[in-house]
């Protein structure tokens, strides 16, 4: 007789529902709709049996997760069923009940941006990553929150520092660029998965807020190195939601300007 215990429970649901309903969504999206190419997959080698943490750019609400799950799916033996993939996600992102059922099954574990690190979704998933009962694939947004323009923002939050910190998982910087219309179709995305980031001369200072900020500042430092190769290492350099913005912004002054041309010639030949 098989006996299911809580956290087996989640993994086995998590896993069937990440392997027969997300990744199937995310090969259409990805293969069939649009082109995304991965670049540094031989770097999730290093890592291979291990629990570990990726720390993507975050412009979008979907971003991070699904472009985990794809990276994943790619290295073949990287996880399998006895692995537990999840990502970090703000409860008010999920406006109702039974989509937080689904995202939840999908591998979403809440969290509340206000609550600080006391939170029982904190707190849990550090035990899992202690208990190493399964290995642990666990995505963090360094940001915090959603970047507006595209850009990485100047700091990160400490959060990732404060899990890091406990669980001393080696994290793996995704830098992702052309995604922030993503779903749609005939776009082309680009994932950049960086080297692992191994951590463990942090353990040698105190447990407080000024190196939780060290250790996220040290994979901040890390996603924006894969940030200036993305954009050619120009400082000035646009990225692809600021590049679309204001190519909208200078169709718009077109047509206005045209608007103005036309209202002048009438007004002349009414004249």
């Amino acid at each position: 007789m098989i006996i299911w215990k809580p956290d087996r429970l989640r993994f086995t649901l998590t896993w069937y529902a990440q392997r027969f309903f997300m990744l199937p969504l995310v090969w259409l999206v990805f293969r069939v709709f649009n082109h995304v190419k991965v670049e540094g997959l031989e770097n999730l080698r290093e890592v291979e049996g291990e629990s570990f943490i990726f720390a993507p750019n975050h412009t979008t609400a979907w971003d991070g997760w699904v472009g985990t799950v794809w990276a994943l799916s790619q290295r073949k033996n990287l996880v399998n069923r006895e692995s537990y993939t999840a990502v970090f996600a703000a409860p008010e992102n999920v406006p109702t009940r039974l989509l937080r059922v689904l995202v939840s099954t999908l591998g979403a574990i809440p969290v509340d941006r206000d609550q600080g690190v006391d939170q029982f979704a904190l707190q849990d998933t550090v035990r899992l990553f202690d208990e190493g009962k399964t290995q642990m694939v666990l995505t963090v947004y360094p940001e915090g929150t959603r970047s507006k323009n595209g850009r990485l923002r100047r700091k990160g939050k400490p959060g990732l520092g404060w899990i890091q910190y406990r669980t001393k998982a080696p994290v793996v910087p995704i830098y992702h660029v052309g995604g922030t219309r993503m779903p749609g179709i005939g776009l082309k995305m680009k994932i950049r998965i960086g080297k692992p980031l191994r951590l463990d001369r942090w353990q040698d200072e105190p447990d407080e807020l000024m190196t939780w900020r060290g250790i996220t500042g040290e994979v901040m430092d890390s996603l924006r190195e894969l940030e200036n190769e993305e954009l050619g290492r120009d400082p000035n350099a646009q990225p692809p939601r600021r590049r679309f913005r204001e190519g909208r912004r200078s169709k718009a002054e077109e047509r206005k300007q045209a608007e103005a041309k036309a209202t002048q010639r009438e007004l002349v030949a009414s004249s």
